[in-house]
């Protein structure tokens, strides 16, 4: 019943005009310029009010919600300079008591949002009820994030307060989006989209980090000033990393694709502005595997791809040998630090000496890194962490967390190695390569953005390889369509043949 009178509503006029919009081209850039103008301005509380009132909208009114996307991405970005907690800025924005208020509020907007998607008008699918790829990999890690730090004698309840977030993160939207996201075709396109445009953000953000914030000294970049509301160097090329093979996929989509592939080794020289290095090496690779990839692959831009390459290659070799005193004059952390750990060896064997003390469910996320040590970062959520995926999960979560871990990534690699390899199945799985492989030198992946996005690509990826029941096509729950913007709607007719 209530599903009904709420999509009676949706009939008029206005609320056609407005789902129409959230639903098409333009919304996304329109939410990435609301970004970019809180992160100028300050502009937060305005902005997340917004953006929670968007997520609201499209679960109780959109037939689909594809759209979540757009927030789930950009969101981030909108974070400002002015109420970082970072230095040189320090600001106790984020550490405000009505900060906490007003998050919490707009916290409980959107979790009783995708309650009531979940549970009142749900897409064709049930996670609690079908199959899944990663069921059961997902149970393994949802234990072990509940009892990290279980019996040890410094657990704080801090530590299973983390751990249901992290349930959340790592596992939530992979489970909203299997009950709620229709199955129609474009959705790794609009996906792309959405994180081609959070390159421009990020690119923007770059380009007032160098004109306006001194970046630049003496010639050289000053890593410790490369710092934007939502995150410092490391964090801005790693995001420029993730996203960067939606340029490379967009390439092979759309009409002239041949400046996506432009822009692919735009972002990527954005992420060696950055000065992180793990960035640069992973997303390094992955760029030349995607350039390699579109090299050989038949594809609209197959030829541009190839005289492309070629260019770079002799251009990369050309400034190497004129201008090789100014390149490491520029880059000179590259040169300084070179493969030095700064520090992850000490770190990751502090993180083998915390497992050894509590091995079954580790010593929990709390507990520190070693004694009397921190990296000095400000932060009222996240605690230090030992910048390695796998040394992680054995410290906080001992043998049951490790174990978990595996599981799951070895259902991730089935997933993988299906056959039918597409497009699309190659998009998703390079995001998560790049968050996973990232993780292995830094704690990406357990920084809520990428999280996210690692959770939703995990769907994502298992929806390209299981193509819908051929009795269910077409149709949602209780007979409601599912159409794309150019199907034709089906006669009565067709409708009981396909029954049948």
């Amino acid at each position: 019943m209530l599903k009904e009178k709420t999509q009676a509503l949706t009939n008029t006029l206005a609320m056609r005009s407005i789902l129409h919009f959230f639903d098409g081209p333009i919304f996304p850039a329109v939410f990435a310029a609301f970004a970019l103008l809180s992160s100028f301005l300050g502009l937060e509380i305005p902005f997340f009010i917004l953006t929670a009132l968007i997520v609201a909208f499209v679960c109780i009114f959109a037939e689909d919600t594809r759209p979540i996307f757009v927030p789930l991405v950009l969101t981030v970005f909108g974070m400002s300079w002015k109420h970082t907690p970072q230095p040189p800025y320090n600001s106790d924005f984020l550490n405000s008591t009505y900060i906490f208020v007003i998050l919490g509020v707009l916290g409980a907007v959107v979790l009783a949002a995708f309650v009531y998607r979940m549970i009142v008008w749900r897409g064709e699918r049930n996670f609690f009820r079908e199959k899944s790829a990663y069921k059961w990999s997902i149970c393994a890690i949802c234990v072990a994030f509940l009892t990290n730090g279980a019996f040890f004698s410094a657990w704080k309840a801090s530590d299973l307060f983390l751990g249901v977030i992290y349930i959340f993160a790592f596992f939530g939207l992979y489970v909203f989006f299997f009950q709620t996201l229709n199955r129609r075709e474009g959705i790794g396109v609009y996906v792309a989209e959405v994180m081609a445009i959070a390159i421009g953000v990020i690119l923007i953000q770059l380009c007032k980090i160098f004109l306006f914030d001194g970046a630049v000294e003496n010639g050289s970049i000053d890593k410790d000033k490369l710092i934007a509301g939502w995150g410092m160097s490391n964090n801005i090329g790693g995001y420029l990393a993730f996203f960067m093979p939606a340029c490379f996929y967009l390439s092979m989509k759309v009409r002239r694709g041949w400046l996506f592939y432009i822009y692919g080794f735009a972002a990527y020289c954005g992420v060696l502005l950055t000065l992180s290095r793990t960035a640069a090496l992973i997303g390094g690779a992955a760029l030349v595997a995607m350039a390699i990839y579109l090299s050989v692959k038949k594809s609209p831009v197959r030829k541009f791809a190839r005289v492309m390459n070629v260019v770079c290659v002799i251009a990369a070799l050309l400034a190497a040998g004129i201008f090789m005193d100014k390149i490491k004059q520029v880059f000179i952390v590259f040169f300084e630090r070179g493969f030095d750990s700064s520090g992850r060896f000490f770190i990751w064997k502090n993180g083998l000496r915390n497992f050894l003390r509590a091995p079954i469910f580790g010593v929990g996320f709390y507990e520190p890194i070693a004694p009397d040590w921190s990296y000095g970062i400000e932060s009222w959520l996240f605690p230090d962490m030992y910048h390695n995926l796998f040394i992680q999960m054995l410290a906080s979560c001992g043998l049951v967390g490790i174990g978990a871990l595996i599981f799951h990534l070895i259902q991730f690699a089935i997933v993988v190695f299906r056959k039918g390899v597409t497009a699309d199945r190659l998009f998703y799985v390079a995001v998560i390569c790049i968050i996973l492989g990232m993780s292995l030198l830094d704690n990406h992946i357990f920084r809520i953005l990428p999280t996210l996005v690692y959770s939703a690509f995990l769907l994502l990826a298992e929806r390209e390889c299981v193509a819908p029941p051929a009795k269910d096509a077409g149709k949602a729950q209780n007979g409601a369509e599912i159409r794309t913007q150019n199907e034709p709607v089906p006669s009565p007719q067709d409708i009981q043949r396909n029954e049948e």
